[in-house]
């Protein structure tokens, strides 16, 4: 090592950003740098005899003496201070600010003599503590983010904790809308809401882009309230006025946090429509039926692609003269673990998976066999189409080839498509009713009464029947507004030339007054349950040989 004389020794620590002070063994100080001065506040005459403790905070102040006492140069610092080598320093007025703290040890004449070197770490614990906190929050809405929230959560509490997870159902659709300027103030008046409204041992954390956590306590219902009362209040950003939809999701009691966040998230996502902007509990029943949906998801594919579906043909019979002139095509599936599944069930979860396009061809294809295999050439099979369906680009040509593939008269086709399914692009739905007019197919506008058709879309739609919904027939023929509203769907199909089909007749009653109102055709457990085809062909043939009904 290069052997430095006392003067380029004193230069060097001169013109050191560092502090730098000597001491003697009982604590004094006997030498600084000009940057203790800039560091500390005190002059070096200030300094010059001084104990060290000046510049070291309590409680070390009092115990400074005993730890150069016990210092060993191969133990370092920590067995000086009783701490790592960041600690705090006192300034001249009275300031903590920390700093990185080095020391050395030498002799001269006999004596023992110490050099402590001092950096002000002040920047760079700036530094850090703004990476923690962008670490644990959420750069736009200030929030915890999940790492944060995590970490709250982890922290000791008294008493239960509970979690909830709500979601900002406009959040998504104003922030396309608006731009950014406008989401990241409304989220910023969101976490203030929440940070007012919040207790000391309550937290919020935003955990996506528009879903939100709370760590609560036993008292989460009611905390929940008044959080929500809150959030519901009116917003305003320049000159725009707004409310928000808040739905929140409650977990479980008791648990891991993942799990606590897990089931929370799930009583959210899950509520459905029914749910929105309520509180909604995870429980032992959406548990069951989530266990039941994921079993459900994990043999629908195979069911699918394995032929392990059913069909059944449900008559529908002229109220006339109760002779069959049709079916509904619907698909059944029982599978062997799970048994029996309803559509209601499956559907919902094959649209999730992408399977309803494979499913509605399956339906589509036995459908026309069955058309070609019934011995009534009069008598007609409807298949309901999803908007997901009817609205595939490929939709028609589909359609198109599978009834050239079938060589299945076409006019004994009839598409169902429901009411608010026909109205998400009227002039594409126009065309599309156009083009199924062109190859012969009839289309039958399913649920009519329920959605949201205009009189005069109603007009342009090619369509050849109308259904009333099973809501209006339930209630005939006691309840007098059920029967003013069929009276005026049947009034309607009439003025436009269209054919009249009511479903869920189920009593006598219902088919009378149907009959007596003027509807064309019922379709219910009266007139038959859905059927195996061979069992719905074997009706068929009876009736054919018969002139009067079976």
């Amino acid at each position: 090592m290069f052997d430095y004389d006392p003067e380029a020794i004193a230069a060097i620590l001169g013109t050191s950003l560092d502090a730098v002070f000597t001491i003697d063994e009982h604590g004094l100080i006997v030498d600084t740098n000009a940057a203790a001065t800039r560091l500390f506040g005190w002059q070096r005459e200030e300094f010059l005899g001084a104990n060290i403790s000046l510049i070291v905070p309590s409680p070390l102040k009092e115990q400074h003496d005993g730890f150069l006492r016990a210092f060993r140069p191969d133990r370092g610092v920590r067995h000086v201070l009783g701490r790592g080598p960041r600690l705090d320093g006192v300034r001249k007025d009275g300031s903590r600010f920390p700093v990185e703290v080095g020391i050395s040890t030498f002799e001269r004449d006999g004596r023992r003599f110490f050099t402590g070197f001092v950096r002000d770490m002040s920047e760079r614990q700036r530094t850090e503590d703004r990476m923690r906190y962008l670490a644990l929050h959420d750069a736009e809405s200030g929030l915890l983010n999940q790492r944060g929230f995590a970490e709250h959560c982890a922290g000791p509490a008294d008493g239960e904790r509970r979690v909830a997870v709500f979601r900002i159902e406009e959040l998504r659709r104003f922030a396309v809308a608006y731009g950014e300027r406008w989401s990241i103030a409304t989220l910023r008046e969101i976490a203030a809401r929440l940070q007012a409204t919040l207790g000391p041992d309550e937290a919020a954390g935003r955990v996506r882009e528009d879903s939100f956590a709370l760590c609560l306590g036993a008292d989460a219902e009611s905390r929940i309230e008044t959080l929500a009362a809150a959030l519901r209040q009116p917003y305003a950003l320049d000159t725009i006025s707004f409310l928000l939809t808040v739905t929140f999701g409650l977990s479980c009691c008791g648990g891991a946090l993942d799990e606590l966040l897990r089931t929370a998230q799930w009583a959210c996502d899950r509520c459905g429509a029914a749910g929105r902007g309520r509180i909604n509990a995870f429980t032992a029943g959406l548990q069951q039926s989530t266990v039941r949906e994921l079993g459900i998801e994990s043999r629908l594919r195979d069911a699918v692609r394995n032929n392990r579906l059913r069909l059944l043909l449900q008559p529908k019979c002229r109220l006339a003269d109760r002779r069959i002139v049709g079916a509904e095509a619907l698909v059944r599936w029982e599978d062997a673990q799970l048994g029996p599944v309803s559509p209601a069930e499956f559907i919902p979860l094959a649209e999730r998976l992408g399977l309803v396009g494979e499913i509605t061809d399956w339906v589509l294809q036995r459908s026309l066999a069955e058309i070609a295999a019934c011995p009534d050439p009069a008598v007609s099979v409807a298949v309901n189409f999803s908007a997901l369906d009817f609205y595939h680009p490929d939709f028609v040509a589909r359609l198109s080839d599978a009834l050239a593939l079938a060589a299945a008269p076409p006019d004994r086709l009839v598409i169902e498509l429901t009411e608010s399914a026909a109205v998400h692009d009227v002039p594409l739905v126009n065309g599309r009713l156009q083009a199924l007019r062109r190859l012969g197919v009839g289309v039958a506008l399913d649920d009519f009464g329920t959605g949201y058709t205009a009189l005069a879309y109603l007009r342009q739609f090619a369509v050849d029947a109308l259904k009333i919904d099973i809501a209006f027939v339930r209630d005939l023929p006691a309840s007098q507004s059920a029967v003013s509203i069929a009276q005026a769907v049947v009034a309607l199909a009439r003025g436009l030339g269209l054919e009249t089909i009511a479903e869920g007749v189920e009593t006598e009653a219902q088919a009378s007054m149907l009959t007596t109102l003027g509807v064309d055709v019922g379709q219910g457990f009266l007139f038959g349950r859905p059927l195996p085809p061979s069992e719905f062909h074997r009706r068929v043939r009876d009736q054919v040989e018969s002139p009067w009904p079976s």
